[in-house]
């Protein structure tokens, strides 16, 4: 044995539970070490006031309690579905939450640009010339137009 013999191993050779190889490792470990002795001699104390310890009977309503609940009445798990102090917090719960999103779509709508008259102002820019065809991403375009400002600023100079 490498080490101190450990709480399960020491619990099982004071029940004698230990098999036969175990066991001699125990004992062989016991003779040389006054630590594990000691920790033995604790357990079998403990064990002894434990057994000298007042023995009571269960109530019997507790009793019956504990068998109903995980013996003979073992519910499924949905059937805490069924009580009304789950549906109620779910059910307020869902009212907000359509409230809100409804809330957030008409807000939502009121500030869209409608798209038809974009379009429509597009096709009577392009047909006037006033967007350049060949470049048409918008960054390029205004600095393109910043461009012909700054131009005719310093013409006027």
């Amino acid at each position: 044995m490498n080490g101190h013999a450990d709480g399960p191993d020491l619990s099982a050779y004071l029940d004698g539970a230990l098999a036969p190889e175990p066991r001699a490792r125990v004992e062989l470990h016991m003779a040389s070490c006054a630590d594990c002795r000691a920790e033995l001699d604790s357990l079998r104390h403990l064990k002894l006031a434990l057994s000298a310890a007042p023995r009571r009977n269960m109530p019997a309503d507790l009793a019956l309690a504990l068998e109903r609940r995980f013996v003979t009445g073992a519910q499924p798990w949905y059937a805490a579905l069924s009580r009304k102090r789950v549906w109620v917090p779910a059910g307020a719960l869902a009212v907000a939450a359509m409230t809100v999103s409804l809330w957030l779509r008409s807000a939502a709508t009121i500030e869209e640009i409608p798209l038809e008259p974009l379009l429509a102002a597009h096709a009577r820019y392009s047909a006037e010339a006033l967007v350049p065809e060949d470049n048409l991403v918008a960054s390029n375009y205004s600095d393109q137009l910043s461009d012909l400002s700054d131009a005719s600023e310093s013409d006027l100079q």
